[in-house]
């Protein structure tokens, strides 16, 4: 199944209320989904770093760890059902990276067929089995570097895969923009301001979200589920939601 969660914010923060503390956490989707979990961030450099491991999130103690210490304006996270390779597999576990993109998936894409699309550079050095999730992320990449355009590039890709695909969302980013699609998946987003509303939790929880308010902290989150009961809302299917530095969002179709 896999979930997915990627946030974009207007300074650096961090994810701990998201992986830890909110209602539905994101680690408790480890639970159901235990074949491995990861996290990638930019730093303030807009280098691109990611931590992985083929284990579940929910029984992690190295999940905790990280997401304690690490802080960006853009994440990516990650829980894995396995769908195409081996399970529990550090090198299976997403997000991968290429150069300074990340990318998770949500889904199963067939993966021989893709294979067959892909030309040199991006038929080498796979850091997975290859799994079916990375073959689609370099083959997104592929399609960029073809149409010299995100936009299109993206859009040209996504018609390659979806032809017989079994889910195909995904989570990717260049370090500036947050780009989110989903087909066959639930897939949810929230823009979380500092004058919104501060929903029904515990006291600690209330003052957290307060606290943030007041550091005038704003963020958009993407999830395969809605992690708390503030206004979520359903992206669309066979969407592409882009999260601009400035939290501006745009939809291509």
């Amino acid at each position: 199944m896999c979930r997915l969660f990627g946030l974009v914010a207007n300074r650096e923060v961090d994810i701990k209320f998201s992986m830890l503390e909110a209602q539905t956490s994101f680690k408790s989707l480890g639970k159901c989904n235990p074949h491995g979990w990861g996290i990638g961030w930019y730093d303030d450099k807009g280098k691109a770093h990611i931590e992985k491991y083929g284990e579940s999130a929910f029984k992690s103690e190295k999940f905790d760890n990280l997401v304690k210490e690490i802080t960006s304006k853009i994440f990516i996270a990650h829980v894995r059902y396995a769908s195409s390779g081996s399970p529990c597999s550090d090198k299976n576990a997403h997000p991968f990276l290429y150069k300074d993109w990340i990318f998770a998936h949500n889904g199963t894409v067939k993966k021989e067929r893709l294979l067959k699309l892909l030309n040199p550079p991006y038929t080498q050095g796979f850091t997975s089995e290859p799994i079916d999730s990375e073959v689609y992320f370099r083959l997104l990449l592929q399609c960029i570097e073809e149409k010299c355009d995100v936009k299109e590039g993206l859009l040209e890709g996504i018609r390659k895969v979806i032809v017989d695909d079994n889910g195909a969302n995904f989570l990717l980013s260049d370090g500036k923009n947050l780009y989110a699609f989903r087909h066959g998946k639930e897939l949810y987003y929230l823009e979380r301001k500092p004058d919104g509303p501060i929903c029904s939790y515990s006291k600690e929880t209330n003052a957290l979200i307060e606290s943030k308010r007041i550091m005038g902290e704003k963020a958009v989150l993407v999830c395969s589920e809605k992690l708390t009961d503030e206004s979520w809302k359903e992206a669309e299917e066979d969407s592409i939601l882009i999260i601009e530095p400035d939290l501006k969002l745009t939809w291509w179709r």
